[in-house]
């Protein structure tokens, strides 16, 4: 029905579900569509989804860690959640794979556009439209093609109230249930919350509720603040206090940690953490390292989704790396499952790798489960220690890789996976083909480039005290009243020549325990007691010309007084060596 002036008297009666229901189908027809046209979705290039996915980094990485609430909520329901931005793109789809026929499952997939123009009555297109929450139930849909699913959304808004776009709970027609639109409006408000809580300058979170229960809650209100009281922004529950606020004021009354009785009920004032200047440079300094020629060569193979072959001692890092490349990469907003093969017990290893339907074996879960291959749909799957992997589950993991679909226990039906593989393994894969205890063809299909990690004793000075400096970052703790750690001039001396069995992780760990004996002190040789090795006597002096030069003198013996072998192992040409040895002759006369 047309909605004319004869007809707007009848159309205010109606309760504001069918008239937001008569309006988009108003709109729908004058978009063109009709009840039979055919469904056919606009799709995003590669390249421009990719720009749209980074445009949302922020919101994507902290929907993609809201995924626990709604695997709660939804667990064991035949339903996809679904990301929508302001133009009704779909820039993230997880959840069900059993769910939709092919043609649903291609219109829910990542690039497809929802939009009322192209789709018609919709949840995602209506709700953008409209700008509030939509339920749209099978025929309510304009297009007959979409009768078959019932869909929930609900909108997301920026820490400024700009519409970002909506999250939708999308499931079969008979299986929706009233519950989901509540499980997208719990996920838009936690995604909205983190947005606020991440305003880069702000120094101070006041939250706001009617009453003290109320407060910290995801329905709870949230403003950002800056030193001075300036506002950065806030969520919509806070958005509706703004107009009664004198929030400098307020700034100036509040006392941090305390709740306040104010006209509205209750607040509490909070610090941010990440307001302190210098701790917000060494959190740069620890996550924000430019990238290193190795991770760029890595990043430009992995576009082309080439599999990477990690190899390296234990405690090299490889664990790190990885997360620097998915932080960097394509798929910065898909997951990063990380599976270490060795740990996975042999019984249920295909299980937990290839995953189950109901009923496969005795213990499963009710509901099966998808497995580690299938999780990494969309984003990175990490194979830690994967020479550990049996023969049994090489078989099955080289088909995976070749066919691109992973079939559950139980099950006869494949299931498509898109996935960046990354293999990692302290072994010598090579000989354990060799030896038979390792496939061949799957060695090829994981190897497509080799990045070969090298042990901690192996690094350049420059490159180790670079890294020395990364780790002090890391391992100041979050609360801790200092900022900076120092270390002395022995211990970096001491720490630069330790062989390091364990490596990075074994460095690490004994900075952490040094920071703890020094309680945030200058660091000396005594705040090393586990490496014996490093009691070292000190030397007589702590001017650094002199660490130089007892250096010189110890890499001189230990090369057999090779100064060509000396210089490149100090990484200084051989006509400074020679001068240093030169003055300390004649020092010694």
């Amino acid at each position: 029905m047309t909605i004319n002036a004869t007809s707007k008297a009848t159309f205010s009666q109606l309760p504001q579900e069918q008239q937001l229901l008569a309006r988009s189908w108003q709109r729908s027809r004058d978009y063109g569509l009709s009840l039979h046209s055919r469904i056919d979705p606009f799709c995003l290039a590669k390249e421009d989804l990719r720009h749209a996915k980074q445009q949302h980094d922020a919101l994507l990485r902290y929907l993609n860690n809201s995924l626990p609430l709604f695997e709660q909520l939804q667990q064991g329901r035949r339903c996809r959640l679904l990301f929508a931005d302001a133009k009704g793109t779909i820039l993230f789809s997880t959840g069900d794979p059993y769910f939709g026929n092919k043609a649903q499952k291609i219109a829910l997939a990542s690039g497809a556009s929802w939009h009322e123009q192209s789709m018609g009555t919709n949840a995602i297109g209506t709700a953008l439209t409209e700008q509030q929450e939509v339920t749209i139930l099978g025929q309510q849909h304009f297009l007959a093609a979409n009768h078959g699913i019932s869909c929930s959304a609900s909108p997301v808004l920026s820490p400024s109230g700009e519409l970002l776009g909506v999250i939708d709970i999308s499931s079969d027609m008979g299986e929706h249930s009233q519950d989901m639109l509540l499980t997208a409006r719990l996920m838009a408000l936690a995604v909205e919350n983190a947005l606020v809580m991440d305003q880069s300058h702000a120094h101070w979170i006041l939250n706001l509720a009617p009453d003290a229960g109320s407060l910290q809650q995801p329905w709870s209100g949230i403003i950002a603040l800056c030193e001075d009281g300036q506002l950065l922004g806030a969520n919509r529950s806070a958005r509706h206090w703004l107009t009664e606020l004198d929030l400098p004021d307020m700034l100036g009354r509040l006392q941090q940690g305390e709740l306040t009785q104010v006209k509205q009920g209750i607040a509490l004032l909070s610090r941010q953490r990440s307001a302190h200047p210098s701790r917000t440079s060494c959190a740069k300094s620890a996550s924000s390292q430019p990238l290193c020629p190795r991770e760029t060569t890595a990043l430009k193979l992995m576009a082309r989704q080439i599999p990477l072959l990690i190899q390296g001692e234990t405690g090299t890092g490889k664990d790190h790396l990885v997360r620097r490349l998915h932080q960097a990469g394509n798929r910065a907003t898909g997951p990063l499952i990380a599976v270490n093969c060795g740990a996975l017990p042999s019984e249920l290893l295909e299980a937990e790798l290839f995953g189950y339907v109901t009923g496969a074996f005795t213990g499963g879960t009710k509901q099966g489960r998808p497995g580690y291959i299938r999780a990494a749909d969309q984003g990175i799957l990490f194979l830690d220690e994967i020479g550990e992997l049996p023969l049994v589950a090489q078989t099955r993991l080289l088909r995976v890789l070749q066919e691109k679909t992973v079939t559950p226990l139980g099950c006869h039906a494949p299931q498509s996976v898109d996935f960046q593989l990354i293999a990692a393994s302290h072994r010598d894969l090579t000989a354990m083909v060799e030896q038979g205890t390792f496939r061949q063809d799957l060695y090829f299909r994981i190897n497509g480039y080799t990045l070969q990690l090298p042990p901690l004793r192996e690094y350049e000075a420059q490159d180790f005290n670079k890294l020395l400096k990364q780790l002090l970052a890391e391992c100041v703790p979050k609360d801790a009243p200092f900022s900076e750690i120092t270390l002395d001039d022995a211990v970096i001396h001491a720490l630069r020549t330790y062989h390091w069995p364990g490596n990075i992780r074994q460095l690490k760990q004994q900075l952490e325990v040094a920071i703890v004996l020094a309680d945030g002190h200058h660091i000396n040789l005594s705040h090393l007691p586990e490496l014996p090795q490093l009691t070292l006597t000190p030397p007589r002096t702590r001017d650094l010309k002199s660490l130089a030069d007892q250096l010189i003198v110890q890499t001189l013996d230990e090369c057999n007084g090779n100064v060509s072998a000396a210089a490149r192992q100090l990484n200084m040409s051989r006509t400074t060596i020679y001068a240093r040895l030169k003055t300390l002759k004649s020092e010694s006369v």
